[in-house]
């Protein structure tokens, strides 16, 4: 082939694997979009919170994982409050609601997720982790700081939809430690709990998701607009979930003992919320059937224009003011 030929031919490719390149990249941004548009209606992908110190305490879990907690010391002796957060959400998203509830006088510890904000890990294939080194290694790690620092004041664990099933979970395995548990935009991810749109891109989750441990090594959240960068034997696990609709996984059985805990529940949903059906929620709170379930559902009158599955946490004066009332009642006794 002629000279000239050969580099018509060679442009010709390079123009093309560029036009691929950018039908790809298209693509991913509309599967990103659809996904956000579905899942996270907040009005914006960014949910940090600026202008605040971070008041960071490094606790050591049990198989040596440094966990940050984000710790809001209140006076007094009021109910202590230990949040989890959410699937791919950093701690520093619940600044607003822990300074609220100090301020009330509540103290209250924000569990660094492992792998995000300013935890040491990041997935990887060489970084894995799971539901169970939550559940067995930092959860307890931060109830035992966290009853050194208030002892004998009462301690509720809650948590953002994951947090609020790990929440579940450990409640049903330590019901004595706990004087309640909070559940906040927490409902349990099962496709069959979701209508039509929901349901397919939860299908569609659950069936691209056994391909991320091929490569990259980690569940890009990022690239699907569901969650973040996430240990793929964790979203394995969530999967599990999604598929099954039973708290169980990878063997385990009746790992939310079901009826267990008898304590204090409060169950917060917000208004806007496309990832929370009733269905959904009910199924979250399933394993309580022991204990004493009080619903809450905000809406514009307590959160104004903050409300979804993540956006309430912006500017949360309604539910901080719903959780300080019912944690008082624990305080007193009166729940």
């Amino acid at each position: 082939m002629p000279l000239c030929h050969l580099s018509t031919f060679s442009m010709a490719l390079s123009i093309e694997g560029r036009h691929e390149a950018g039908q790809r990249q298209l693509r991913s941004q509309r599967l990103s979009f659809g996904f956000r548009a579905i899942f996270w209606r907040s009005g914006s992908d960014s949910y940090s919170v600026e202008g605040m110190n971070d008041p960071i305490q490094e606790i050591t879990a049990g198989d040596g994982t440094t966990i940050p907690l984000y710790w809001y010391p209140a006076t007094g002796t009021g109910t202590v409050l230990l949040l989890l957060p959410a699937l791919g959400i950093q701690a520093k998203l619940y600044r607003r609601l822990a300074e609220q509830l100090c301020d009330r006088g509540h103290s209250v510890a924000v569990m660094e997720q492992r792998g995000h904000g300013n935890s040491a890990l990041r997935p990887s294939y060489s970084c894995q982790f799971s539901l169970d080194d939550l559940l067995e290694f930092d959860i307890p790690a931060a109830l035992d700081w966290l009853e050194l620092q208030s002892p004998g004041c009462k301690i509720v664990l809650g948590g953002h939809s994951l947090g609020g099933h790990l929440s579940t979970i450990y409640a049903g395995r330590a019901p004595s430690r706990l004087a309640g548990v909070l559940h906040l935009a927490c409902a349990f991810p099962h496709y069959l709990d979701y209508p039509g749109k929901e349901r397919l891109l939860l299908r569609f989750l659950c069936t691209v998701m056994p391909l991320f441990k091929l490569a990259p090594g980690y569940y890009p959240g990022g690239l699907m607009g569901f969650g973040s960068r996430e240990s793929i034997g964790m979203m394995m696990q969530w999967r599990q979930w999604c598929l099954s609709g039973s708290f169980d996984y990878d063997g385990h059985t009746n790992i939310a003992v079901a009826g267990a805990f008898t304590g204090s529940v409060l169950a917060i949903a917000f208004e806007q919320d496309n990832f929370a059906t009733q269905a959904a929620i009910e199924r979250a709170l399933s394993p309580l059937s022991g204990a004493n379930v009080s619903r809450v559902s905000l809406g514009a009158e307590e959160q104004g224009e903050y409300l979804g599955h993540v956006n309430w946490a912006r500017s949360p004066e309604g539910t901080s003011a719903c959780i300080a009332q019912w944690l008082a009642g624990l305080s007193t006794g009166s729940h």
